[in-house]
């Protein structure tokens, strides 16, 4: 019998970003693999030192239920005082401080809403609805600055992704779904590729993904 693991995803603002430079931070439409993976690890208490392998194994479709609007912030980095340091720079690539602080743009999605389905094995995903409904760490939407407006589990269903995700009811107020991301069998490449299955994060500079390939279609 097949089983999933649902989660909603939904608050003021989320960030999923899936190719980001330092000084310009986006965010994908819908949740990428990788901020999946790592809202369970906080679930789950995982440390970066752990490799992600079996949590990236699941296969993940997504319900778009709220597409929500695109936000712009403006952000600095380094500069002025921080926890009683006179001088706060970010570091430069030689290992010293700059001497300006550096404007960076940080990009969000406003009040969208997302059901995502994973699939996988059995024992892993009733692990994960566990933690979920109790978790180590904070989860987050994305980044640390965005928290869920919802609890995140909705639950185990003994059904197929796409069925689940099909049938499940939609969040009050809305009349249907704006579209699905199904992602495709290892070796399709058929549809849409995304760089968002992570491999091996050991520390914030060394970070490795590999490719999936998505077919999205409207609900």
């Amino acid at each position: 019998m097949s089983m999933c693991l649902l989660l909603r995803l939904a608050g003021p603002l989320q960030s999923w970003g899936y190719r980001s430079k330092f000084t310009d931070r986006d965010t994908g439409t819908e949740p990428t693999k990788s901020g999946v993976v790592g809202l369970l690890c906080c679930a789950l208490g995982r440390d970066r030192s752990q490799p992600p392998t079996s949590l990236a194994s699941l296969v993940m479709h997504v319900r778009v239920d709220r597409e929500g609007s695109l936000l712009k912030d403006f952000h600095t980095v380094g500069g002025g005082v921080f926890r009683g340091q006179s001088a706060y720079f970010a570091p430069t690539s030689s290992g010293g401080k700059g001497k300006n602080p550096i404007i960076t743009e940080r990009h969000y999605l406003q009040d969208a809403s997302f059901l995502v389905a994973l699939e996988g094995d059995e024992e892993l995903l009733r692990s994960l609805a566990d933690k979920l409904a109790d978790p180590v760490w904070p989860l987050a939407l994305g980044r640390r600055s965005c928290p869920p407006a919802e609890p995140v589990l909705v639950g185990l269903r003994e059904i197929s992704a796409e069925d689940a995700l099909r049938q499940e009811p939609l969040p009050g107020g809305l009349a249907r779904a704006s579209r699905y991301v199904w992602e495709l069998p290892k070796g399709d490449m058929a549809g849409e590729s995304r760089q968002d299955v992570p491999l091996a994060w050991p520390d914030r500079m060394d970070r490795r993904y590999a490719l999936r390939y998505v077919r999205s279609e409207p609900a």
